[in-house]
């Protein structure tokens, strides 16, 4: 069963590889050779497929887009504390019900989300990984069609979320913030911004008013500088947008079932790094990563895809992506694919709840598969045709 944090605010373009280009301060690598011909692909094609909305995209379709655009504008959790760096939950919303359906956020909130027609959401959770004594991180922010309805679902959700004997908390130079704490053991934060609301929990395991203090305030000043750079794109706009850019998402393994390779899941889409660090098991390392591998678009689909600035850039990456965590376990690389990194999860990932993965290289591109264990606790000989297939179809493009 999912793993969810709720907030207990009680309350509480196919480019070509650089072969004379390198991150700074590292040496060029070079790819091991692969024989395409002999790779073990399994049920699974070679062949990209294409990504696009259906014909006749629905308001949800459409919704949907800027919701995941918004995940862009999230601040990273470990920049406000850097203990809070284990992913717990990445969630993104289309309608009113969605935030209800996990639950991510509590129930008490439902009216005034309802009520002001929520359109498009993103919702962010970390922890510090130690049930004993936790640190938690939430931020949230909601979508409506006008600034009066961000406005009053604003102030709806603080009065629901806000005890009477709760202590009010002050954010300097932002009189606007809604921001409280009943037991100094967790701090909630509500503030709207044009037709966006922002939602901020932060908590300790012992009661710290200086510490819930200071990390709230934090919280809410960069995500409000974040969210500057965020313009609600008119819905009649939105498909403009473009779903495909550089063709990132057909690099990327389209389906786990080979007979549907054009599904669509919910955490499907192209991203900016800022907006799928949220998406990393360890994102304070990843974010590093991305910076020194100068990462700049990403392609989720089945198969994950990052571009880096050249080969030099996609191993650094790799690395970082299958850093061995506590008892994690590394895997034997896939037959013929020598330079790819194998590694089988102790816990699984929060989000697909895969427990292994591999990640792979084809010249500045780093591509990602994943699988899960067998019953018998044996590694699915899946994992390694899923490899292969997607090395398969990133050497489509050179």
């Amino acid at each position: 069963m999912r793993k969810r944090l709720s907030i207990v605010l009680t309350a509480t373009a196919i480019a070509a590889v650089s072969c004379g280009s390198q991150v700074d301060g590292l040496p060029m690598p070079t790819e091991t050779p692969v024989d395409l011909t002999k790779l073990s692909l399994g049920s699974y094609s070679p062949e990209p497929y294409r990504y696009e909305l259906s014909i006749v995209a629905k308001a949800k379709d459409v919704r949907d887009l800027e919701a995941k655009r918004m995940l862009n504008y999230l601040t990273s959790a470990t920049d406000i504390d850097p203990e809070t760096n284990t992913l717990a939950a990445v969630e993104t919303y289309t309608d009113p019900d969605g935030p209800f359906a996990t639950p991510a956020l509590p129930e008490s909130l439902r009216e005034p989300i309802t009520s002001n027609s929520l359109l498009a959401g993103a919702y962010v959770a970390r922890t510090d990984g130690d049930p004993r004594s936790p640190r938690r991180l939430i931020l949230s922010v909601l979508r409506f069609s006008t600034v009066d309805k961000a406005n009053s679902a604003s102030t709806g959700i603080a009065q629901a979320l806000r005890k009477e004997d709760a202590h009010s908390i002050s954010v300097d130079g932002r009189p606007d913030v809604s921001a409280f704490s009943t037991n100094w053991s967790s701090g909630t934060a509500v503030v709207q911004r044009g037709v966006y609301t922002v939602l901020i929990s932060y908590g300790r395991a012992d009661p710290d008013q200086q510490a819930i203090t200071a990390n709230l305030s934090k919280a809410v000043n960069l995500q409000l500088t974040k969210l500057e750079g965020l313009r609600p794109t008119p819905w009649e706009d939105v498909l403009d947008t473009p779903v495909d850019p550089d063709q990132i998402m057909r690099r990327a393994l389209g389906s786990e079932n080979p007979k549907f390779p054009f599904a669509i899941e919910p955490d499907f889409g192209a991203f900016s790094p800022d907006g799928h660090l949220h998406y990393e098991r360890n994102s304070a390392l990843l974010q590093r990563a991305y910076a020194e591998s100068r990462t700049d678009l990403i392609g989720r689909r089945f198969g994950i895809v990052y571009r880096t600035k050249d080969v030099a850039g996609s191993f650094h990456l790799q690395s970082a992506l299958a850093t061995l965590g506590k008892r994690d376990q590394e895997l034997p690389a896939p037959p013929l694919l020598a330079d790819a990194r194998c590694v089988q999860l102790y816990e699984p990932d929060p989000v697909r709840k895969y427990d292994l993965m591999c990640a792979i290289i084809r010249g500045r591109y780093v591509g990602v598969v994943t699988a899960n264990t067998k019953l018998s606790g044996q590694v699915d000989p899946v994992l390694y045709e899923r490899a292969a297939a997607q090395y398969a179809i990133l050497s489509k493009f050179e």
